[in-house]
């Protein structure tokens, strides 16, 4: 971690962290699909509710830079999570109201989309 910027050392560090936990969570996903033979659907969703928001962290602290404020990172923070909670409950739990769940999941992403190629990240960038 010397050898890094001090600025960035914290950023590299959720970088690393958000690796490890992938890469444990998809050795699992390996194992259990081989032993079952059907999709690992709970347990991406445990991999990604812990990766992506830490995804909104990381950006964060690479924006934070920039002049990037807390309250950017706290929503992105909730709406990936809005985004992966409605994903879950249309995909694995309420499968009838699939287009209603997956509807809520999807204006959270692009609310998220926004917010980076046109909203308060955006204008950090310029």
């Amino acid at each position: 971690m010397g050898s890094f910027d001090k600025k960035w050392r914290t950023s590299i560090l959720v970088s690393g962290l958000i690796t490890f936990i992938a890469a444990v969570h998809y050795w699992y996903m390996r194992d259990y699909w081989a032993a079952f033979e059907e999709s690992p659907t709970f347990f991406r969703y445990v991999d990604w509710i812990l990766t992506v928001p830490l995804m909104c962290v990381e950006f964060f602290l690479i924006l934070k830079v920039a002049g990037a404020k807390k309250s950017l990172m706290w929503r992105l923070i909730v709406l990936s999570v809005v985004m992966l909670v409605t994903g879950y409950l249309g995909e694995a739990v309420y499968r009838d109201q699939a287009q209603i769940w997956g509807l809520i999941s999807g204006i959270a992403y692009f609310v998220i989309v926004y917010d980076i190629w046109l909203g308060k990240a955006k204008k950090l960038a310029e």
